[in-house]
């Protein structure tokens, strides 16, 4: 959509940016002050580790937490109000909490022992994913919250779930505290993500690293330009020592139980990956550089 007018306006201490579209649709940006720190409501397996540390890089450092939007806790001056966070597809993002689970925890589901040498890569895949099988049927079963989530992640709607959760214990982000958060507000956390300082998207993690900076500072990096030729951008890559493994690997039933796990969370990709790249599209067109799908 062609932007229409655009208007920068100093509020409560940062510089709120807003553009109006064809359609009346409000994009805000906000600019973080110069000694600003950060929140990160770190979602686990969305790549928080990754932005997390390349910010810090960058010279714009988060405080790191794997706890609820709302945690009550105080962890660095005034960053309850600069929240970031990183948004992932659901079914990867499924599939990568099983992952890090069976390879990280002694309770989740697997099917021979990790330091089995016997075994080859296929047969360790095909095995893995057999236990995939038994995990994702667990939680999509009668699920009780005496059941337990094997001291790990409980995959219903996680990303929904820590955008609209008020508590700084575990239980209450990686775990469910009641049977009510299985499926949270779908417009409570689309607002909890309009609200934020910062988001972005696993899928388009330099796009949404180039994206940080610009909000961290006002300006993108030279690196972050289509076409530039110099030294590249260097981002993170966290692997926990697990296996590579892929979507394209899952079968119909798989996909299905993924989905079934996911309704909300469906819903919460859908609205942010659009939102996002509204967000990239102004701030093109606000400082003359482009950035992205170049």
């Amino acid at each position: 959509a062609a932007l229409m007018l655009a208007l920068l306006l100093p509020v409560h201490g940062y510089w709120r940016e807003q553009h109006i579209e064809m359609r009346s649709e409000d994009i805000e940006l906000k600019f973080l002050p110069s000694k600003q720190e950060v929140r990160l409501v770190h979602i686990p397996k969305t790549s928080g580790t990754a932005l997390h540390q390349d910010a810090t890089k960058l010279g714009k450092p988060m405080a790191n937490t794997e706890t609820c939007a709302y945690d009550p806790v105080e962890h660095c001056e005034d960053c309850d109000k600069w929240l970031a966070t990183m948004i992932r597809e659901p079914r990867s993002h499924v599939l990568s909490m099983f992952f890090h689970c069976t390879y990280s925890h002694q309770k989740v589901p697997r099917l021979y022992t990790r330091n089995d040498t016997s075994l080859s890569d296929a047969r360790r895949k095909s095995l893995d994913y057999k236990a995939f099988d038994m995990w994702l049927e667990f939680f999509n079963s009668d699920w009780k919250l005496e059941n337990g989530y094997y001291d790990c992640y409980h995959p219903r709607n996680m990303q929904s779930r820590y955008l609209t959760c008020a508590d700084n214990r575990w239980k209450f982000s990686h775990g469910v505290g009641s049977m009510d958060m299985l499926k949270p507000d779908l417009e409570a956390a689309k607002e909890t993500l309009n609200n934020m300082f910062y988001f972005g998207i696993k899928e388009e993690y330099e796009t949404s690293l180039c994206m940080y900076v610009y909000q961290s500072t006002g300006q993108f990096p030279e690196a972050c330009e289509c076409g530039f030729e110099g030294k590249q951008l260097r981002t993170t890559e966290v692997s926990h020592s697990i296996p590579p493994h892929s979507v394209d690997d899952l079968n119909a039933k798989q996909i299905e139980q993924i989905d079934a796990l996911t309704e909300v969370d469906v819903q919460l990709y859908d609205y942010a990956t659009d939102l996002f790249w509204k967000r990239v599209a102004f701030a093109e067109a606000r400082s003359g550089k482009k950035i992205s799908q170049c």
